[in-house]
């Protein structure tokens, strides 16, 4: 783990990958740049540039050696993050110094090639040739410091939005295994139920139980799953209420063949087939019918939970645990592109959830 000292840190230039690309680009094109200068120079003869290559040469290659170590040593300082002011002067002071010790060092390493009647460190030439150098300097610097700034800049914001992406997902997590113990509570409930009134079936219904847990703990997908084995899960829960309603419940399953590969965020219907069930038998001794179905509505796909019942008695009410669930979960997952809305229409609750066809289908 990187300290916070080494956090406020710029990255050391050999781990960033556009560095001595940057570099070598860069300094290769100052040179061409200036052999293109001397040849439209009218007093420049083209054996002259020859003869000054080797001289060109040497100070280039200098160049690249002291802004690279003028690179590392602008990696030792504190970032600007954490000093503004004094990370720009000291900045700008080595710049200022590497540019200083730039010019009078080609100029010595040089001497052997250096052009006919030009001398070591000519006066006439040197204090302004000096600040070309130490001016040449500054703006690598200032480039170096723009690119490696924006550098960190995109770095931050990858590591903000996977860091808020890391969150969102536990968030799902936490959703999704939420209904599982909300199911389990209310199952356990209608078996309760069910002891006291006929063992035999209550053991039946045990028994479905257990091959719904064995069907639903192998498939520990929270994201997305086919929609035949989210209704292969409602249809063994359904079992388990049949166990214990018998004929006051009645299950049509309405799903078109060439849905049943849509992918579905996983447990999603379960809670509105709970909630079907647990308020549509409010009132005693009627038949309680439940629709599951899945439709296509041009690119949108649309699943529907629909009971028998008024919505008085089919309201949400204690914890709200199942419908808070669905809503949350498929605004987490499709945002305003999806809807889901509780209503009834002529006898009959409907929860129908609504939320794009184009992204979910499993490709061919």
């Amino acid at each position: 783990m990187t300290s916070d000292r080494d956090a406020r840190r710029l990255p050391p230039p050999w781990s960033l990958p556009w560095f001595w690309k940057a570099q070598a680009a860069g300094w290769l094109v100052y040179f061409i740049g200036g052999l293109l200068s001397e040849l439209a120079s009218e007093e420049t003869g083209s054996e002259t540039i020859l003869a000054s290559m080797p001289f060109q040469i040497v100070r280039v290659t200098l160049g690249f050696l002291i802004s690279s170590g003028l690179a590392v040593g602008l990696q030792r300082l504190p970032s600007v993050r954490a000093n503004p002011r004094r990370f720009v002067g000291f900045a700008l002071l080595g710049a200022a110094v590497a540019g200083a010790v730039w010019y009078p060092s080609f100029r010595v390493m040089s001497h052997p090639w250096r052009p006919a009647g030009v001398g070591l460190l000519e006066v006439s030439c040197f204090f302004p040739c000096l600040l070309e150098h130490i001016w040449l300097m500054l703006t690598w610097t200032v480039l170096f410091l723009a690119v490696t700034e924006l550098q960190l800049a995109s770095a931050r914001e990858q590591d903000t939005l996977r860091a808020e992406r890391l969150a969102s997902e536990a968030r799902y997590q936490m959703l999704v295994y939420q209904v599982n113990p909300h199911f389990l509570f209310n199952a356990l409930n209608s078996i309760r139920a069910l002891a006291t009134e006929d063992v035999m079936r209550a053991r039946e219904m045990i028994t479905q139980l257990s091959a719904f847990l064995r069907h639903t703990l192998a498939d520990r997908s929270i994201h997305e799953v086919a929609l035949s084995r989210e209704v292969d899960s409602i249809a063994a829960y359904l079992a388990i209420e049949k166990v214990r309603h018998e004929e006051l419940l009645q299950i049509r399953v309405d799903i078109a063949d060439d849905l049943r590969d849509v992918q579905i965020p996983g447990f999603l219907l379960h809670p509105l087939v709970e909630n079907a069930i647990t308020h549509g038998f409010r009132v005693p001794d009627q038949v309680l019918y439940i629709d599951v179905r899945a439709r296509r509505d041009s690119d949108r796909l649309i699943l529907e939970v629909a009971n028998s019942g008024t919505l008085t008695s089919a309201r949400t009410d204690g914890t709200g645990i199942g419908l808070r669930n669905v809503k949350e979960r498929i605004a987490h997952r499709f945002g305003s592109r999806a809807e889901f809305r509780l209503e009834e229409t002529e006898g009959v609750v409907v929860a129908r959830i609504t939320m794009p066809l184009e992204t979910l289908e499993t490709p061919p």
